[in-house]
């Protein structure tokens, strides 16, 4: 009951994202500016600070099983959908496969992650995340254009992968920063939670009824929220370490990627469909998550 009282709290801050744009205290211009502090200050500075723990032969194994089930996840997900939506053209089939095959697991995933498994857990959120990044980047591009579309060499410029890297060389070398620096950056990653949940439910303002007779995109949202992350719950059969299958399943279970709707319009695609879908799987994600925390 706790951790689902924790996570309605972070429901609370979307609502008041929500809130602020509705009665134009805040505009799309301060949503932008909100959405850089997050991406390039907040959430980087939250991963470097964290990541700042001790190694342990367990942990690095138990990491590079989050990395690799991710990627399979991600690959076997996109496999399905892509079949499911053979028949649609092709724009709205690309859009629809990445949709369903990555989740919201940075900007949602952190936050649940660490108020359902503790702070602790948060270092396989990251690991899941620099994999989701990889997926996107090279499997989700090749949906959007086939193999020239593919863009590896985008992670280079992805901030919070340059934070991931920078604090996996502190994990593993045992290296420390100067305490007035960790300072720094535990205040400055403190607002990551209330600013990524503030945003994404300002986004929200997008949400039409109509969007509800969008047969195809209800599908989406219930192979994001439900049947991929249910996949992931068979995985408790197997001899896995808990904390792989609990974090990977969490991140799994989040809502469809704000990043398709970014790549949609990077590909040319349908960037209506894309931001549709971000927002509709995001509201229905306050009743599903909520639901899918009592299987943790």
């Amino acid at each position: 009951m706790t951790v689902l009282l924790q996570v309605m709290t972070l429901f609370l801050l979307m609502i008041a994202g929500l809130g602020a744009v509705k009665f134009r205290v805040l505009d799309d211009r301060g949503l932008k500016g909100l959405n850089t502090i997050v991406l390039y200050f907040a959430q980087p500075a939250m991963i470097l600070h964290k990541l700042q723990t001790p190694a342990s032969q367990e942990l690095i194994i138990e990491l590079i099983w989050v990395f690799v089930l991710t990627c399979v996840t991600i690959a076997i997900a996109g496999v399905i959908a892509f079949r499911l939506f053979a028949r649609e053209p092709a724009q709205r089939r690309a859009v629809l496969t990445n949709l369903s095959m990555v989740s919201n697991c940075g900007y949602m995933g952190y936050p649940v992650i660490i108020a359902t498994m503790g702070e602790g857990a948060l270092i396989y959120a990251v690991v899941f995340v620099a994999a989701f990044n990889l997926m996107c980047w090279t499997l989700g591009a090749y949906y959007y254009g086939g193999p020239t579309a593919m863009q590896p060499q985008k992670l280079l410029t992805n901030p919070s992968l340059i934070a991931v890297a920078g604090g996996l060389l502190l994990f593993f070398t045992g290296w420390r920063l100067p305490g007035f620096i960790n300072d720094a950056l535990n205040m400055m990653g403190g607002t990551t939670t209330p600013l990524a949940m503030f945003v994404i439910g300002a986004r929200l303002i997008s949400l039409r009824l109509e969007h509800l007779r969008d047969v195809k995109l209800l599908l989406v949202c219930a192979l994001r929220l439900l049947v991929f992350p249910a996949m992931i719950l068979l995985l408790r059969l197997t001899p896995l370490p808990e904390m792989v299958v609990s974090s990977v399943y969490l991140c799994t279970a989040m809502p469809c990627a704000a990043l398709t709707a970014m790549q949609s319009e990077v590909f040319n695609c349908d960037k209506e469909l894309a931001s549709r879908g971000v927002a509709l799987s995001t509201a229905l994600s306050m009743i599903t998550v909520p639901l899918m925390l009592m299987l943790v």
